[in-house]
């Protein structure tokens, strides 16, 4: 691996955890607050994706960067509806998450690309499902604890398949 290529991937290793750590305003209802961290962390999954759509090399990490961006889609389409927020509008990302994807998009295909990429999505879904357990011990409404019930149960799914495409071999 070139210099370049090894500072790319030290720098989006190190982006996910600050790119998630926007926390939503004071004063917001706990649905509101669950809908706006979710929505957040979704669209630094669904734009990395989507890159990772066309970038990665490994089948595995490719399959899953493509069914991650259509999912995501559905997320926040799903969370938008709960919340009353338009369906049209574009999907919240931070300053830290644009800096990311976009580093993540400038790195070449290959071995590197797709190891930055699974990293970024464990700890993105890490994130993902923080939010949603805070969220089913402080939430009350109804439709929102099963919206959070069921993005939870996928998180848990995609983290144990990250695991094992992150211990296959480059």
């Amino acid at each position: 691996m070139d210099r370049r290529s090894f500072l790319q991937a030290a720098m989006v290793s190190a982006l996910p955890s600050a790119a998630f750590g926007q926390s939503a305003p004071a004063g917001m209802s706990p649905e509101q607050k669950h809908a706006a961290e979710t929505l957040e962390a979704s669209a630094m999954s669904l734009e990395a994706s989507r890159a990772a759509a066309t970038k990665a090399v490994d089948a595995n990490v490719r399959r899953f960067a493509q069914f991650e961006a259509a999912e995501q889609e559905v997320v926040a389409s799903v969370v938008k509806a709960a919340t009353g927020m338009s369906e049209t509008a574009p999907p919240p990302l931070s300053a830290e998450a644009k800096a990311m994807v976009e580093i993540l998009k400038a790195m070449p295909s290959g071995p590197e690309f797709d190891k930055a990429y699974v990293k970024g999505q464990i700890e993105g879904h890490q994130r993902l499902l923080q939010i949603q357990e805070v969220y089913l011990t402080n939430g009350k409404n109804p439709t929102h604890r099963s919206i959070a019930m069921l993005i939870r149960g996928h998180i848990k799914e995609h983290l144990a398949q990250l695991e094992l495409m992150h211990k296959l071999p480059a």
